[in-house]
């Protein structure tokens, strides 16, 4: 009887820990995802996004972008390549329809300067992201701003600024359209003026499926530029979570 009641007991602990870890993680969810993007200029790009919820009104976040176009390291090599990597708040409004994520990174790499090689913390990334979703509107925009923190008498240095918006209207529960934005250019560089590499505006198209991924195709003019880009752009993301 005494092995009886004690396997019970047993039991009844163990199943108030499960009940305890399920209701913790149901509490406190986590999400993780890959978003991957390929644009006419800076190339193929993948980021890595993950989402901690807590019990407060912010979620923690972090981001990791890993830019594989070979001019932002070592030519012809490609090494050295910019890493990018952040963390930063996810505050919710508005019954969740607008999501409001300013974070703070680090970049290493030679990206930021005419360094020989690579240099962890060469410099840091404040940016915002901002997403609106009603059922007719669709809006995403960011900004970020690369500033060059490793600064020695033999390197030269560069501060950058990039910002896109793509507002849309949704036509279906799939299908959004609207136009696209984007800009980027170096803000400051020690021998040299600042720098519009490229400004573009055109129109974009996102497609949304199950389990929150989304498709997005945007392309359309080169507005300005003093790197001598194209004339055309065109931008292709696809958000996956994982």
């Amino acid at each position: 009887m005494k092995t009886i009641k004690c396997t019970i007991l047993l039991f009844m602990l163990v199943g108030g820990y499960v009940f305890s870890q399920e209701k913790e993680e149901q509490t406190n969810k986590t999400t993780f995802a890959t978003k991957i993007i390929h644009n006419s200029v800076a190339g193929f790009y993948p980021i890595f996004l993950g989402n901690f919820e807590t019990n407060k009104n912010y979620d923690i976040t972090f981001y990791t972008i890993f830019w594989t176009n070979p001019s932002f390291g070592n030519l012809p090599s490609g090494s050295d390549l910019l890493l990018e990597t952040a963390v930063g708040l996810g505050f919710k409004f508005f019954d969740n329809s607008l999501y409001v994520n300013p974070s703070f990174g680090i970049t290493s790499g030679k990206f930021s300067s005419n360094s020989t090689g690579t240099k962890i913390a060469e410099g840091i990334v404040p940016s915002l992201y901002v997403n609106y979703q009603t059922n007719l509107i669709d809006f995403e925009g960011y900004i970020s701003y690369y500033k060059s923190i490793r600064e020695d008498d033999d390197i030269l240095t560069k501060d950058y600024l990039l910002n896109w918006i793509a507002p849309g209207i949704h036509v279906s529960k799939r299908l959004v359209t609207g136009l696209f934005y984007e800009s980027f250019g170096v803000t400051r560089q020690e021998e040299g003026d600042p720098l519009l590499v490229y400004q573009w505006l055109g129109g974009s198209l996102k497609l949304k499926f199950d389990k929150g991924i989304a498709f997005r195709i945007s392309m359309g003019a080169t507005l300005n530029t003093d790197a001598g880009t194209s004339d055309e752009f065109y931008k292709v993301s696809a958000f996956i979570p994982l």
